[in-house]
């Protein structure tokens, strides 16, 4: 799977998100569907299927609110949680503050685009802002040691090669 974890990378899928509104409302797809199915799509080429199954399910909780309103703001949270609680690590406080930035500013954007495509369009892109903040780094997976002492042991021997 292509991943888009560098703003180029995000801003191009904010675009491919954009141009896929109108084939899918073309279609007769559900509009809140598919809003659903690209931030879990946004997620999983993160690098998380876990966090995106779990960004599906909790927009398919979303859409029985029956709001658009409610399921826009909802998805860009989920999005947020899923992004900086499963995915990068960075200091709780700066996490909170940078997603509320990046949420709160790619929903009013959106909303001054008017279009839905536009309005995509214009979600994604603040969204790529996110790697061009310093200070976090994706979450290293599972090393495969199932002991903890293995686990400590290898990441002292990268700490020492890293210094020398």
């Amino acid at each position: 799977m292509i991943r888009w974890d560098s703003f180029g990378r995000s801003a191009a899928f904010a675009a491919c998100a954009a141009l896929g509104w109108t084939p899918w409302v073309l279609l007769g797809g559900p509009r809140a569907f598919y809003l659903v199915g690209v931030t879990a799509v946004y997620v999983a080429g993160l690098g998380g299927p876990v966090a995106a199954t779990l960004t599906a399910v909790a927009g398919g909780a979303l859409l029985l609110v029956g709001d658009a309103a409610v399921l826009c703001v909802g998805l860009a949270v989920v999005l947020a949680v899923a992004r900086s609680a499963f995915l990068y690590r960075a200091a709780p406080a700066r996490a909170v503050v940078v997603e509320t930035a990046l949420a709160g500013g790619g929903l009013v954007f959106a909303r001054l685009l008017g279009t839905p495509s536009l309005a995509i369009w214009g979600f994604f892109l603040v969204q790529s802002f996110f790697f061009l903040v310093g200070g976090v780094r994706a979450r290293e997976t599972a090393t495969g040691h199932s002991d903890p002492f293995e686990a400590a042991h290898a990441r002292a021997m990268e700490v020492l090669e890293r210094s020398l």
